[in-house]
């Protein structure tokens, strides 16, 4: 952070940059000498790391008076999960999410002199295609998850970020290694950034109860990632360790026994991208290749079987039979000390962090075995939002220059608020929880594939595997070999076929 207010400063003083258009900077009433802003520039250059430069033109004004638009969804009605003020308020109102978002617009707008401005729409994936089909150049960007971000990709309607003048995705406000995930060959049609604040809330994370970690004796968790020991191996065997037969009738029942392990169908996917592989990895060149049989993945997807099969010390929600409100009755139970660890996204943190009593901290998804080279995190594909710029965009170096500033302003405003605050301080109780964050965020591992599930329908496949009574992943697979192979075809060729 030191070093990014340093280049703001820097940046300030050299009144010789160039703004957006022709005209150049004057120098009329400043005192800094060459000797001066040589000195300074020096001192930027060996202390600075280049991710996290200000690249930007310094006097820039050329669109003052304009506004930002971003399309994002209408919030009425929907999830609490998923409320995230992100894009736009209205004024500063004390709460530190909300007064992040105010103040990284305030630095657009004393910059650029353009408002941001949001668009809610409540069908925004078909409000979208409809205004791009008939050329209207209403928003500047559409902001959704990812799985709707590939349907406009495959149809034609988004531009290739990566020729976008001012977009940088190697900058530490992009998040690079989703990105990767994200990329079609040599292209990229929507970004991840730190302004897409669900991207980071639907990360997969695991979730432990302090109070029955300690009671069970199990040692410290944060050490234990630290030393690369943290294994899927291991997080079965403490949670067998947690589990209590409370009343002795020889069954673990919902809202009476304490599990050790409450998780979904869903956790397939972390648990298995958490290996560090991917099922069809796309390369540079456009052609792809197909992993679904490789060993590495057969051997994790027969790991995850196991451990999903491995006792009744495990909770599966989904199997838990019908409750009126599942999800918030869940969660609870690990809020009221009845689960011990809690496999889900990342934004059960400020679901259950106000009410919960017992201390509670945020670990990565185990590896899938000790020899791994690190952990790897995913995301929720139809919740991780993401940014594109529709075709229908008038001035690309506009639309570039704001987005960048967008996502930059958002990572020394918006990302620590939800640090520092949000997770480290008022919820998860612990500074490293902090660090564990760092290590979710620093190595994320997606599968485009998953992007266009709706075309593969990889998810189900999975779940449906590891859910089975006995193990026949192989089988199944080569029998369901040609259709994903067809629908990855059918993707490349359409994009192959997109301008640019």
């Amino acid at each position: 952070m030191k070093k990014r207010i340093l280049a703001m400063l820097l940046a300030a003083l050299m009144l010789s940059a160039v703004g957006c258009g022709n005209g150049e900077a004057g120098t009329e009433g400043t005192e800094t000498t060459a000797g001066d802003t040589a000195a300074a520039a020096e001192e930027t250059e060996e202390t600075m790391d280049p991710a996290e430069a200000d690249d930007l033109p310094v006097d820039c004004k050329d669109y003052e008076g304009s506004e930002y638009v971003v399309m994002y969804r209408d919030r009425t009605g929907e999830s609490v999960t998923w409320q995230t003020w992100d894009v736009y308020t209205e004024e500063m109102n004390g709460e530190r999410i909300n007064d992040a978002v105010f103040e990284r617009n305030l630095a657009i707008m004393d910059r650029f002199g353009v408002k941001v401005a949001e668009l809610q729409v409540t069908d925004r994936l078909n409000t979208a295609k409809k205004l791009i089909q008939s050329g209207d150049s209403t928003f500047d960007v559409f902001q959704d998850h990812t799985q709707n971000q590939s349907q406009l990709v495959i149809q034609g309607y988004v531009l290739n970020m990566s020729e976008i003048e001012y977009i940088d995705f190697s900058k530490a406000w992009w998040d690079s290694t989703a990105i990767e995930g994200i990329s079609i060959g040599d292209k990229i049609y929507y970004g991840i950034g730190d302004s897409q604040l669900n991207a980071k809330k639907c990360t997969w994370v695991v979730l432990f109860n302090k109070t029955l970690t300690a009671n069970a004796g199990i040692p410290d968790l944060y050490e234990t990632v630290k030393e690369n020991e943290w294994t899927l191996e291991l997080f079965n065997a403490y949670g067998q360790q947690m589990a209590q037969d409370t009343n002795g009738d020889g069954e673990m029942t919902w809202g009476t026994d304490v599990f050790g392990i409450g998780l979904q169908n869903e956790v397939v996917l972390p648990l298995l991208l958490g290996g560090g592989e991917k099922l069809i990895d796309i390369k540079e060149d456009g052609s792809y290749t197909y992993n679904m049989s490789n060993a590495n993945v057969v051997d994790g997807m027969e790991q995850i079987h196991a451990f999903m099969n491995s006792g009744n010390h495990i909770m599966n929600c989904n199997l838990a039979g019908t409750y009126k409100d599942k999800w918030p009755e869940f969660r609870g139970l690990f809020m009221s000390d009845q689960i011990g660890f809690f496999m889900g996204p990342l934004s059960t943190v400020t679901l259950v962090g106000g009410d919960m009593q017992s201390d509670f901290g945020i670990l990565p998804f185990p590896k899938l075995s000790a020899e791994q080279d690190g952990y790897y995190s995913t995301f929720q594909y139809n919740n991780a939002d993401a940014i594109s710029i529709p075709k229908t965009c008038t001035d690309t170096k506009r639309v570039g220059l704001l987005t960048e500033a967008y996502e930059m302003y958002a990572h020394s405003t918006i990302m620590p608020a939800y640090y520092d605050y949000t997770l480290t301080l008022r919820n998860a109780r612990d500074t490293a929880s902090g660090e564990m964050l760092d290590i979710i965020f620093g190595s994320r591992n997606f599968d485009i594939s998953f992007a266009f599930n709706s075309t593969t329908g990889l998810q189900t496949f999975l779940q449906d595997n590891v859910v089975a009574s006995t193990f026949s992943y192989a089988s199944k697979e080569a029998s369901n070999r040609a259709k994903v192979e067809k629908a990855i075809g059918d993707i490349l060729e359409a994009v192959a076929g997109l301008e640019g």
